[in-house]
C-alpha cells in the first residue's frame, strides 16, 4: 500500500504568529511531525504542503518533502483541508506519483508518536476500515452538559441524566487533532477524512493539546515536560543519565565499549558505530519523545546502557549492555526491576518488551530472571514480554 504522509502549514496565522514554525522546546513544532512521520517508517513520501518559502525551508532542513507549493486558492482563509490534500494528490498524479493511501498529519502535533502512526497503517493494511484518526475521551460526561437559556437561568441540557451516576453514562468522545489515515479511494469518494468506516486511535488526555492561543502553548509545553522520560533515575546504587545530559567524553567511553566484538556480537545492529554517527544521534535524542538512552554510571564510570522506545500505548521495548568491567556482576538483574518500577510509576508502563537472539544464554537467563515470558521465536531472535501489572 503506497502512502503518502501529507503535513499542511499554511504561513498565515492571525492568533499565534508563525505558530508552525514556533520554537517548541527546542525546535520548530513542525519539526515533531515531520520526525515523526519519518521515524514512523511506514510512509512512501513524507512532504509539507505550504505557501511559505520559510516553512518550505524549515520542513526541508528536518528531512520533508516540498516539491511545490500551494496555489492560492489553497492558500486563503476559506481553503479547507480536504482541498488542500486533494491538491495535493493531484500534483503528486501529474509527476506521475499515485498513492493508495494518505495521513494527514497536523503541523502542530507535538505528541504524535511513530508508534501510533504505525498503529494507524496496520488498521488500514487489515483492509477492515478505510481510515483511523486520534480522539480522546471528554474529561466530563457530555450528558450533564449545561445550558444558559436567553433570561439567564443555567439549566441541564438533559435533565433526564440528574440522577445518573458517571459510570452508567455513555462514554464520548471528540477529535484530538493529530493524524487522520483515509485510503484515497475512500477519500475522494466521501471528500472527508472522516469517512463512514473508519476506526478510532483513542489518546491519553496528557497527548492532547490544542493550540490556538499562547495559554495553549505554555500547557502543551507542560504536559510535553511531565509525560517524557525523566532525565535521571537511580536504581541498585547506579545512576541512569540520559545521553543528552552526557558530555562527549562519557559518551565516547560508552561508545568505545559498545564497539567492542564481545559486546556488539549480541546486539541487532551489529556493525560498529562510528564517533560522528553516534554524537549526531545522541544529540538528536534530545527531541525524540518516543525513546529515551541513559549510560549506567558507578561512581562516574560508565557501566553499560539502557534504552527504552514506546511501540504501544503502555508498552516499552528496552535493550541493555553492560561493560567488560562490570560483567558478571547481576547489575541488570538488579537494576531493572527497580527502573521498570519507577517508569511505570512515573509513566503509567505496564509491559516491557525485549528482542534477544537465541543464542545469548546470558540474556535470555536474564529475561527469565525477571519473570518475562517467551511469545515468540523468529529466525535467531527470542521476543520477550513482562507484564507490570
Amino acid at each position: 500500500m503506497r502512502t503518502i504522509a501529507i503535513i499542511p502549514a499554511r504561513g498565515g496565522s492571525k492568533r499565534i504568529p508563525g505558530k508552525n514554525v514556533k520554537e517548541f522546546e527546542g525546535q520548530p513544532i513542525i519539526a515533531y511531525s515531520i520526525r515523526a512521520a519519518l521515524g514512523a517508517g511506514c510512509f512512501d513520501e513524507v512532504m509539507v504542503s505550504t505557501d511559505s518559502e520559510e516553512i518550505a525551508a524549515v520542513a526541508r532542513r528536518y528531512g520533508a518533502s516540498v516539491p511545490f507549493l500551494r496555489s492560492e486558492k489553497t492558500s486563503d482563509d476559506y481553503a479547507t483541508t480536504a482541498d488542500v490534500i486533494r491538491e495535493v494528490l493531484d500534483r503528486y498524479a501529474a509527476l506521475g506519483e499515485n498513492f493508495d493511501a494518505l495521513c494527514c498529519i497536523y503541523a502542530t502535533a507535538p505528541f504524535v508518536m511513530p508508534f501510533r502512526l504505525r498503529e494507524g497503517m496496520r488498521i488500514l493494511e487489515s483492509g477492515e476500515r478505510e481510515g483511523a484518526f486520534t480522539c480522546v475521551e471528554y474529561s466530563y460526561p457530555v450528558q450533564r452538559g449545561l445550558e444558559i437559556h436567553p433570561d439567564g437561568r443555567i439549566a441541564m441540557r438533559w435533565p433526564e441524566y440528574a440522577g445518573a451516576r458517571s459510570q452508567d453514562l455513555q462514554k464520548t468522545y471528540h477529535d484530538a487533532g493529530q493524524f487522520y489515515f483515509s485510503t484515497v479511494e475512500a477519500f475522494l469518494r466521501e471528500g472527508s477524512l472522516w469517512g463512514s468506516n473508519t476506526a478510532p486511535i483513542v489518546l491519553s488526555e496528557l497527548d492532547v493539546q490544542d493550540l490556538d492561543t499562547e495559554t495553549d502553548w505554555r500547557l502543551a509545553e507542560m504536559k510535553f515536560r511531565l509525560t517524557g522520560f525523566p532525565e535521571r533515575l537511580e536504581a541498585a546504587g547506579f545512576e541512569l543519565k540520559s545521553y543528552t545530559l552526557c558530555p562527549d567524553l562519557q559518551l565516547l567511553e560508552a561508545l568505545a565499549e559498545r564497539n567492542r566484538e564481545e559486546v556488539r556480537r549480541f546486539m541487532i545492529n551489529r556493525e560498529p558505530i562510528c564517533i560522528e554517527d553516534h554524537l549526531d544521534f545522541c544529540r538528536s535524542l534530545k527531541f525524540r519523545r518516543e525513546k529515551v538512552y541513559y549510560l549506567i554510571l558507578a561512581g562516574g564510570r560508565v557501566a553499560g546502557s539502557v534504552n527504552f522506545e514506546w511501540i504501544a500505548g503502555s508498552t516499552l521495548e528496552r535493550g541493555i549492555w553492560i561493560t567488560r568491567d562490570f560483567r558478571r556482576q547481576g547489575i541488570a538483574g538488579k537494576l531493572l526491576p527497580e527502573v521498570y518500577a519507577e517508569l511505570h510509576r512515573r509513566l503509567g508502563v505496564k509491559k516491557i518488551f525485549t528482542e534477544v537472539m537465541t543464542g545469548n544464554e546470558a540474556s535470555n537467563a536474564l529475561e527469565r530472571k525477571l519473570g518475562a515470558r517467551l511469545v515468540a521465536t523468529r529466525k535467531d531472535m527470542n521476543e520477550y514480554e513482562l507484564d507490570l501489572g
